[in-house]
This record gives C-alpha cells, structure tokens and sequence, in this order.
C-alpha cells in the first residue's frame, strides 16, 4: 500500500481529494498489479471516512482503473501482453500527437527542463535506482505531454497511464530493462530541440514500442495465467 495521506484544502472537496490522490498514486504506479485495495484501509491511510474513498473506488472502477471485488473491494488490473500491446497501439497515437504539437509550441526552459530529467533518467539507471528511474521517466515524458498545450489530450494520456501505471512501475524495477530503455529518451529531447514535430513523434513512437517488446515477454500472456497471479498477491 503506498503512502496516500492527504494534504489537507479547503477549496476541494474531500470526496476530490481522495479520488485524485488514489489517482495519481496509479499513474505513478505506487499500486502493485493484482493488489487489493479495501475501503477499510485505504480509509485509515487517508484519516477519512470510507464514504469519500468508496466515491472515488466507484469512479475509477468505471474508468477500469481497477476491478470489482467482493466485500467492498477493488484490486489492481493484471494487464496481460495482448491487452499491453493494444495499450500501446493507443499510447503511440496519443503520445506522439503530443510530441509532435510540443515540438511546435515549447518553451526553451521547458526543453531545458526535459533534458535534466533525461539525464537523471540515465544516472538513475547507472546506479540501479528502480524507483527514481520510474519517476523521473514520467516526469520527463508528461512535462513533453503538458507541452503540447492541450489539456483534453494530455487528460486522455493520463487516462492511459492509470491503467498501465502500475505495470510499468513493477516491470521497470527490473534495471537491465531501464538502462537500455534510458537510451530512447534522447532523441526526445533532440527533435524538441530542433523544432520538429514529425521526428519527436516518431522518437516517441520507437521509445513506447521498444518498451513494448521487453514488457510484452514478462506480462502474463491469458486471463487465465493473470487470475493465478491476482490470487497470489490476497
């Protein structure tokens, strides 16, 4: 269970609050697949009543965030290869229009910004840092995402990254993985740099696919082998 304590606002309501807090820790991929999540103790992580975290389990069950349990729980979606495959057919299409519109409209200190993150990325990778390489490997791609000036694509690539984030985070704890994958990040930032849209849609395009086909060997390849493995995680 990863740390989802509040940070208390007055201007959002609570119900809110919990709901994208549990959100955000998905994309980030805090969730391990095939976890439980019950009301009772996602509640006493938060200090709140189950009323607010059974609003948010409700919504992000209808975004297939997470799937229905019995007694009052959710678990984390085991994504198996096929599913992960189709995932990144939408991901390409998505993250590269974004990359492509960036190209046009970033800011020198955004693409300033994107190259330190790629080069955290990389040292992350050096020294066999799994959860900064993670985090900072999100963070250079959503800062090329917000770029793009679009905030129904980027709330379409957010909608993407909550259902695979856990998966992602748990594959790419294996470093062999990341410090290959670390090496397509670069001509990200190159395209950004010159201005062209076509080639960051196609460095991001090779950087999801590549990903792809490491993940795809080490996903469970039926429904049925994903079951065995939601059991082995109650």
């Amino acid at each position: 269970m990863p740390d989802v304590n509040l940070n208390g606002s007055g201007d959002i309501p609570l119900h809110e609050q919990v709901y994208q807090k549990i959100r955000r820790n998905l994309i980030a991929g805090q969730f391990q697949p095939g976890e439980a999540v019950t009301l009772r103790g996602l509640a006493s992580q938060l200090g709140t009543s189950a009323m607010p975290v059974r609003e948010a389990l409700r919504r992000l069950v209808a975004e297939r965030a997470l799937d229905l349990g019995p007694n009052r729980t959710a678990g984390v979606p085991i994504v198996t290869s096929a599913k992960y495959a189709e995932i990144c057919e939408v991901r390409i299409a998505l993250e590269g229009l974004a990359a492509e519109k960036a190209a046009r409209l970033i800011a020198d200190s955004e693409i300033g910004r994107i190259g330190d993150l790629c080069a955290e990325v990389s040292a992350a990778a050096d020294r066999h840092d799994a959860p900064t390489y993670f985090a900072k490997n999100q963070e250079m791609h959503f800062s090329v995402y917000r770029a793009a000036r679009s905030p129904l694509l980027l709330d379409m690539i957010e909608g993407i990254w909550l259902r695979v984030g856990p998966t992602l985070n748990y594959l790419f704890h294996d470093i062999r993985f990341a410090g290959r994958a670390a090496a397509t990040n670069m001509p990200i930032v190159d395209a950004l740099r010159l201005g062209k849209g076509s080639a960051a849609r196609e460095a991001v395009a090779h950087d999801i696919f590549h990903a792809m086909v490491w993940l795809v060997q080490h996903l469970p390849q039926s429904d049925h082998q994903a079951n065995t493995g939601r059991a082995a995680h109650k």
